[in-house]
């Protein structure tokens, strides 16, 4: 009896562990894939321990003016996804497998360089 409860216990660590996906690395500067004529957006994604910040970024190509957005907290929720609150309710950004692109709030980001 010993040894059925030893190998179910087995069993269920490896299923457990099998089943954990480690979320990607959000980090960096991504740009909207979106053409603006007029402006540049873009986010910058910094680490701070096991969050995230959010900056909008939002460059003026006619002036070269750089505005910057108040930096907003995010967190990676159980399903992998960079969550942020906006107010009225989550934002999730996830990196498409396929692409590596950040998709979220209705835009594509690509990874600037």
């Amino acid at each position: 009896m010993k040894y059925l409860q030893y190998f179910s216990a087995i069993s269920l660590l490896l299923l457990l562990t099998a089943c954990t996906k480690e979320a990607p690395d959000y980090q960096g500067t991504w740009k909207n894939t979106v053409e603006n004529p007029k402006l540049e957006n873009s986010l910058v994604i910094a680490k701070n321990g096991d969050h995230y910040f959010i900056t909008n970024t939002l460059k003026d190509k006619e002036t070269g003016k750089i505005e910057k957005k108040n930096p907003v907290p995010a967190s990676v929720g159980e399903n992998g996804f960079l969550e942020v609150n906006a107010g009225a309710g989550v934002v999730d950004f996830a990196i498409d497998e396929k692409t590596g692109n950040l998709v979220g709030s209705g835009s594509i980001y690509k990874k600037a360089k």
